[in-house]
C-alpha cells in the first residue's frame, strides 16, 4: 500500500490525501492508514482497518457527497485506474496548452 500510496501522491498531489500512522508511540516509522483520491464525480478511499483493506466510494455532486458505499477492492482499483487515466490526461492537455503559449 505504501508503493501505491507514494506513487498517487507523486502524480496527482492535488487530488490524492495519504494519511500514516506511527508504529508504536516512541517509533521513527509509520505506515499507511488511508489513501484517498477526490475525483470531480467520487472520491475513492481505501483505509487499513486491523490489517484489513476497506474501500468506498463516495458520489459527488456539486462538491457535496451525498453517498458512501462500500465496494470489493477489485472495483476500487478498477475505477481510481480509470480516474487517474483521466486526471493524467486532463493534466497532461494543461500541459501542453501552457508548453504551447511558452
Amino acid at each position: 500500500m505504501e508503493a501505491l500510496a507514494v506513487r498517487l501522491e507523486g502524480a496527482l498531489p492535488r487530488h490524492v490525501s495519504v494519511s500514516r500512522q506511527r508504529d508504536g508511540l516512541l517509533s521513527k516509522t509509520s505506515h499507511v492508514a488511508s489513501i484517498e483520491l477526490r475525483a470531480e464525480r467520487a472520491v475513492y478511499r481505501v483505509v487499513v482497518e486491523k490489517g484489513v483493506l476497506a474501500a468506498t466510494r463516495a458520489k459527488v455532486v456539486r462538491g457535496v457527497i451525498i453517498s458512501t458505499s462500500p465496494i470489493k477492492m477489485s472495483e476500487w482499483l478498477a475505477e481510481v485506474r480509470a480516474e487517474v487515466r483521466i486526471l493524467a490526461e486532463q493534466a497532461g492537455d494543461a500541459a501542453e496548452v501552457l508548453h504551447d503559449f511558452l
